[in-house]
């Protein structure tokens, strides 16, 4: 049963993500993308209490292919958590980056992460 219930979140939490550009409570993740010169630069943000994994670094696939691997230059003393946002450039097509971001993330007070799933596009 309390398997059947973590998927029905997760999948809450995915939807809600989709329609959302900050994190919160209810979305642990969001992605926010800004302009680098004749790039895109994709940030992504945790939600207070939520801690991105860092020994499973998140990943966008995007449509067209590309494997976006985030990373950041600060992590936690005991290299398992991004201890700053984590991002990513690449290359600005015209269709923009559109694909699927796989994360590891864990709440302040759980030992075990869990995987999120997001759809995103810019």
């Amino acid at each position: 049963m309390r398997g059947g219930v973590l998927w029905l979140v997760l999948g809450t939490l995915a939807a809600c993500a989709r329609a959302q550009s900050e994190p919160s409570a209810h979305r642990p993740l969001a992605v926010r993308f800004s302009q680098a010169g004749d790039s895109v630069r994709l940030v992504l943000l945790a939600a207070p209490g939520w801690k991105i994994n860092a020994r499973l670094k998140p990943v966008v696939e995007a449509v067209d292919g590309r494997r976006l691997e985030f990373d950041a230059r600060r992590l936690t003393a005991d290299s398992a958590y991004f201890a700053e946002p984590p991002s990513v450039v690449a290359a600005d097509l015209p269709g923009g980056i559109r694909g699927t971001l796989r994360a590891s993330v864990c709440s302040a007070g759980e030992t075990v992460c869990r995987v999120v799933t997001l759809e995103v596009g810019g």
